[in-house]
């Protein structure tokens, strides 16, 4: 499951001065950038056509994204536009009989992240929206024990972003947001880029994902996310080493020679830093590649040598 932004389409209706507007949009593109680069398959999803956006009363998104300056950043949400998974902002089917409400107006982008577990996005010119949290009204067409039409109303949160320090509330949940639903581990290695944007894998390790215990996919997929957390924050000018976010340590001298793998050159290298999971004796085995400030995964499975 990927990571799912839905623009608030009524984050846009303040008037404010362009110069605001245009420190709002840069924002904007931070929060966007930000969710990236934690999940390659995050994607933007809007009702209407971002072009066609007025950004505040009388300035429309075309005119913004025309100008020089903006150039890089519109190409930057028009990419995370190309990955939505459907072309309205709802698939098919979900959500007949649902409407929600902010502010006594229909909120089309909290509806489609609250069903979906999204998180909404908003243009931060309205104080209204500078919070993580966002609460709407939910109403539910459905039936009484008699079959009579019944409407339920409720009042619900829903997740939201429209600065860096609401993101850091959702952080955790934007890395893990799938990974509990994984059912094969072949499914780890098909979303290997998305998921962990700080590992590379060695071709071996296809197999061994295909061949991955059941129950060993989702704790696999929550340590490889922990090592890969560890290693987006890792500078290796600073530190040899990241600070680990879980039980990493190298294996002892006498089993060392356990570890050596071809790398990718085809020269066998030692892998033996080591990652757990369980139930059982289950490790992923990778070594540091600082050049590049990512780590090598080489073996994902039954610890070595048992």
């Amino acid at each position: 499951m990927r990571v799912l932004l839905f623009f608030n389409e009524l984050s846009c209706s303040a008037p404010q001065p362009r110069e605001q507007v245009d420190e709002a949009m840069k924002q904007f593109v931070r929060v966007l950038r930000a969710v990236t680069d934690q999940r390659q398959d995050a994607a933007l999803i809007s009702d209407v056509k971002l072009k066609e956006l007025e950004l505040a009363p009388g300035y429309y998104l075309a005119e913004w994204s025309g100008r020089p300056a903006n150039v890089d950043l519109w190409r930057w949400i028009r990419r995370m536009q190309n990955r939505a998974p459907f072309s309205d902002v709802l698939p098919p089917g979900v959500g007949e009989g649902v409407d929600y409400f902010s502010d006594g107006r229909a909120a089309k982008a909290l509806r489609a992240a609250h069903l979906l577990d999204g998180m909404s996005v908003s243009l931060l010119v309205d104080t209204a929206w500078n919070t993580p949290w966002v609460q709407a009204n939910r109403s539910v067409l459905t039936e009484d024990p008699n079959g009579e039409a019944l409407l339920l109303e409720e009042a619900v949160e829903v997740r939201h972003g429209a600065t860096l320090d609401h993101l850091r509330l959702h952080m955790e949940w934007i890395k893990q947001i799938g990974i509990p639903a994984l059912k094969r581990g072949s499914e780890i290695w098909e979303s290997r880029m998305d998921l962990y944007p700080s590992l590379l894998f060695l071709p071996q390790t296809e197999q061994q994902f295909s061949e991955l215990r059941l129950d060993w996919v989702v704790p696999a997929a929550q340590e490889l996310r922990r090592i890969d957390h560890a290693i987006g924050d890792w500078d290796p000018q600073r530190t040899r080493e990241p600070t680990w976010r879980s039980n990493v340590t190298p294996e002892g001298e006498t089993r060392r020679r356990l570890c050596k793998f071809k790398d990718f050159d085809g020269i066998p290298r030692v892998f033996d830093l080591h990652g757990r999971f369980t139930p059982g004796h289950g490790r992923v085995y990778f070594r540091l590649d600082p050049q590049t400030g990512k780590a090598i995964v080489a073996h994902v499975g039954l610890k070595l040598g048992i």
